[in-house]
């Protein structure tokens, strides 16, 4: 998670959800955050939440006041994050490891079922075996930070990001420069090669079908369905 302490707010980066693109936005929209773990920066929210840096301790007459009055909770940070159609996540995740140069190659089933086996058996991994955290396990849903959590759905970012800015008090937020955005992936490919299992994906992250778009925020109106 990438932290401000200043502002209290945190971004809780679910792969492949333009994190590199809203993380460069961070950087510069709070340039005294950081990275709260460099080696991982997928944390979730509950173990993102176990690692804050405690609250500054109060000085002068507000260090004696705290000794006498019971101080109440420290109240949890904002957490923002994004969420995207699952199927079309998991097909860029794959995309993403089976080209990325990793300095060394690693050994996690997961990944090697992504740079050596098919689409098919990578997604198998993701949603019938569990390797793929949902997004309200990764988000906390119901956690203490919750009440104070801001999903934006991927293809309406700028306008999440703006809402964001507005409720920190940023006058003059950054743009959101697109990054490391890949383009031209077949995803009717995908589905043709996933079968069956476009169903099991639809199971796995079926709060994000269900709720998960009713909480983003900056989302444009869908245009009704017709019966």
């Amino acid at each position: 998670m990438f932290y401000c302490r200043r502002s209290h707010v945190g971004f809780a980066h679910y792969p492949k959800t333009a994190g590199t693109s809203v993380q460069y936005w961070f950087r510069r929209a709070f340039p005294d955050g950081g990275l709260l773990d460099d080696a991982n920066p997928h944390l979730t929210v509950a173990a993102s939440l176990a690692m804050l840096p405690p609250p500054t301790p109060p000085a002068g007459w507000r260090k004696l006041l705290a000794a006498v009055v019971r101080r109440p909770a420290a109240r949890p940070p904002m957490i923002v994050g994004v969420i995207r159609e699952p199927f079309e996540m998991l097909a860029s995740l794959y995309d993403y490891w089976r080209r990325h140069p990793f300095p060394v190659e690693p050994t996690a089933a997961f990944i090697q079922a992504a740079r050596r086996g098919t689409f098919a058996t990578f997604l198998r991994m993701a949603v019938v075996d569990g390797c793929m955290p949902t997004y309200e396990v990764f988000f906390d849903v119901g956690g203490p930070a919750w009440p104070r959590t801001r999903l934006i759905d991927f293809s309406s970012l700028g306008s999440g990001l703006e809402r964001v800015a507005r409720e920190c008090g940023l006058r003059r937020p950054p743009a959101l420069e697109r990054r490391n955005a890949a383009t031209g992936r077949d995803l009717d490919g995908y589905r043709r090669q996933a079968g069956d299992l476009v169903a099991e994906v639809r199971r796995h992250f079926r709060w994000y079908y269900d709720h998960g778009l009713g909480f983003a925020v900056g989302r444009a109106p869908q245009p009704a369905r017709a019966a």
